[in-house]
């Protein structure tokens, strides 16, 4: 048996799709190559031609079609692609490499799932690299460098399932850029601040990403220049932001020695350059006609349904869970986690099992192992994800999130507590608060949505009194416009009793009555907030008046009702208990007297002739 028959042996095993080549060559003499369902048998007998030739050579090279294992293949070419592929591309996944005369091995193929089902190759240079899923790849064998002429042998470098990865194009694109301006950079000062402009001017970057460009692009690149620093490539995104005028591609490209329209084509590569310089029009970034949705089509398309780390109250996407301070939020999210780690309901509701990541920034371990402990969740079999530390948003937290969703197998919720914690401070003021706060979570809400999991973030309630409970969140409404759902946690001072109340797009509005329970240090679930309440209510307020009755105060006014729970007419629970007795006297469970504002209990009397 042959190395290659050994090698298509395994990616067979693997459902993918193989085609024989000459020795040395990356094509064979069949006009089927791509279309034709190549076996093992005809690796050892190969086809034969209409001058009786064999179309490919026994034990030659091996090729790998793309469209038929549903793969995408970034094929780097040059020195600057393969050292930006490193760094910008996922590398747990199946990759290729070639190695050299001297024994050095290249990393220049990485395989990705075509989960998309892409059809298209993407051209912008040939010579940096390729954005492949038709046609075929060699993956054993020799073949000859494009700029050298050498025989290089392929290798496996990583065998691996490939991975699906949705921003593999936008990798690629970024790679490509990276490699055409790397030859041409000189420092990491200026050159770095007008390159910044043009990824500003022309991209749709944030400013994480810039930063994080400029800082991988020169650690690369110029990685011993003194101005290689992160903090230095914060400075320089500030310092555009702040500007009114920014340089474009006509002043880099002057800046680095190339011509501007050659310069402008590799900005195309990664953004939208104007076709004349001047900026009075915004370019269009979408053809509505050509890439917009066709709704008719969508009614028949089959859409993934909503996922929900609690179902049906806690969907996937941005969530915030607000209350006050000492009403139990952190146990309550730390308990929702192990409930998510190991398919446990939590408030009632079924909980499907998954992969759950807590950060909780403002605990120490010993609180951590101390409340694991008094709900029992030291006997549990799985554990969640737990730091106190984390990066503030934008400046790391939504790439080391990423990280871990791709890194565990099922990913499922997030809990941040507390945002506060991972709010970056504000140097400058570049807009309201409504403006701030739409772009700190916007970002944070995409990584959620993208990869359909739940990113849940604690948040305190501001004193100010509100007339919708849900405005008591601390920050502005933008904060309320970016979530996806919200949860506000109500709990008096003193009281074991709450309420849990939900809102949300893609959930019913719901509003529970839980009682903290200090057995098990969490809330247990009691019923309807609204009904159960009521019920409550209704009881203590005739249990009271017949307290008042035995004493010969046969006839009370809510504020009478209110002195004798110990409460102020002008506090949540006076004004709750004013409300309920209109609502008993509506209902007939009380009875209204002659005497205005004033309530007493049914009698025989009153019964018997229908009043109640």
């Amino acid at each position: 048996m042959n190395k290659q028959y050994e090698c298509a042996k395994a990616l067979i095993d693997q459902k993918f799709s193989i085609i024989p080549l000459y020795k040395d060559e990356k094509y064979n003499g069949d006009e089927e190559i791509v279309d034709r369902d190549y076996t093992l048998d005809h690796l050892l007998t190969p086809l034969l031609n209409e001058k009786n030739k064999p179309m490919w050579d026994v034990d030659g090279n091996l090729g790998i079609n793309l469209i038929k294992s549903k793969l995408k293949d970034i094929d780097l070419e040059n020195k600057w692609s393969i050292k930006f592929g490193e760094r910008f591309l996922d590398t747990d996944t199946l990759t290729l490499g070639r190695e050299r005369p001297n024994g050095v091995i290249e990393t220049t193929h990485y395989f990705y799932l075509n989960d998309d089902y892409s059809n298209e190759d993407i051209e912008l240079d040939k010579h940096i690299a390729e954005y492949r899923v038709i046609g075929q790849t060699v993956v054993y064998g020799k073949t000859k460098d494009k700029k050298t002429g050498e025989m290089l042998q392929r290798t496996w470098v990583n065998v691996k399932l490939p991975k699906a990865d949705r921003n593999l194009e936008k990798k690629f694109r970024k790679i490509s850029f990276a490699a055409a301006i790397a030859p041409h950079v000189k420092s990491a000062n200026t050159g770095a601040l007008k390159l910044d402009a043009c990824l500003m001017r022309y991209t749709d970057w944030s400013d994480t990403e810039r930063e994080d460009f400029l800082f991988d692009f020169y650690s690369i690149v110029l990685p011993n220049d003194r101005d290689t620093k992160r903090k230095k490539f914060q400075r320089i995104v500030k310092a555009n932001n702040q500007k009114t005028k920014n340089a474009g591609y006509t002043s880099y490209a002057e800046y680095v020695g190339v011509e501007p329209p050659l310069m402008k084509k590799w900005l195309s590569w990664i953004g939208n350059t104007p076709d004349k310089e001047g900026f009075k029009k915004t370019p269009s970034r979408r053809d509505f006609l050509a890439n917009g949705i066709d709704l008719k089509k969508l009614m028949t398309e089959d859409i993934p349904p909503l996922n929900y780390a609690v179902q049906p109250i806690l969907p996937e996407g941005l969530v915030a869970i607000a209350g006050r301070p000492k009403a139990m939020k952190s146990w309550l999210m730390y308990r929702l986690c192990f409930c998510v780690e190991n398919g446990i309901k939590f408030l009632g509701h079924y909980v499907e099992k998954g992969n759950a990541l807590y950060l909780a920034l403002e605990d120490s371990k010993r609180r951590l192992k101390s409340r694991a402990y008094k709900m029992s969740c030291e006997k549990l079999e799985n554990f969640p994800t737990t730091d106190t530390e984390a990066p503030y948003l934008g400046y790391g937290l939504e790439q080391d999130l990423l990280k871990w969703i791709n890194a565990v197998d099922k990913p499922k919720l997030i809990v941040i507590d507390t945002l506060a914690r991972v709010k970056p401070r504000q140097t400058f003021n570049k807009g309201t608060a409504y403006d701030l706060d739409n772009e700190l979570l916007r970002n944070l809400q995409h990584l959620a949505i993208e990869n359909n999991v739940t990113i849940a973030f604690v948040t305190h309630l501001s004193k100010a009194q509100q007339d919708y409970n849900f405005d008591k969140i601390t920050g502005s409404v933008g904060l309320q416009g970016m979530t996806d759902a919200m949860w506000l946690i109500d709990r008096g001072d003193n009281s074991q009793t709450a309420s849990i109340t939900g809102r949300g797009r893609d959930i019913m509005d719901f509003e529970y009555a839980v009682k903290w329970n200090d057995n098990t240090w969490t809330y247990d679930f009691v019923g309807n907030r609204v009904e159960m309440e009521l019920k409550e209510n209704r009881k203590m307020i005739i249990d009271a008046m017949r307290q008042m009755a035995k004493g010969g105060q046969t006839e009370v006014k809510p504020n009478d009702v209110i002195k004798y729970f110990g409460v102020t007419a002008n506090s949540k629970d006076g004004k709750n208990i004013s409300r309920t007795m209109l609502r008993m006297s509506n209902n007939a469970e009380i009875l209204s007297t002659a005497k205005y504002g004033y309530y007493k209990l049914p009698t025989e009397e009153d019964l018997n002739h229908n009043h109640y």
